[in-house]
């Protein structure tokens, strides 16, 4: 049974999730890619306290996260967290993004973020359910 503080970030990564999908819809990608992101994030850092019985680290690498959490994945999934991973700083930060964010993203890179991050939302909860 999840705690009552898992299942607030499960919620909270879920709205992130939403809010890629409007943001995507209104086409400001940078931040639908930032909040695609955002919720795989918050979905891995469950997996600690979930799974591995462990306080969430103070992470943001989803790579890194992923392979403490589940080992070895399925490699479609793993091409999807290499693909994400880097949007945390390139999202927001003119310097990582080698220009204004706003700038530097067009809609179909928010709707693949988006589409890509409900893929890997859907196998990280349903691991979770299986395990708990």
């Amino acid at each position: 049974m999840l705690s009552e503080r898992e299942q607030g970030w499960i919620a909270d990564a879920r709205i992130d999730l939403e809010a890629a999908r409007l943001l995507s819809q209104h086409v400001i990608p940078h931040h639908a890619i930032f909040h695609a992101r955002q919720a795989i994030e918050k979905l891995l850092k469950c997996g600690y306290p979930i799974l591995l019985k462990r306080p969430m680290p103070r992470e943001h690498s989803l790579q890194a996260m992923i392979h403490d959490i589940f080992g070895r994945i399925p490699e479609p999934i793993w091409q999807i967290i290499k693909r994400l991973n880097p949007f945390y700083m390139s999202t927001r930060y003119v310097d990582a993004a080698g220009g204004p964010p706003s700038e530097q993203f067009e809609p179909e890179d928010a709707q693949e973020a988006v589409e890509l991050a409900e893929e890997a939302f859907e196998w990280i909860e349903a691991k979770y359910r299986e395990r708990n």
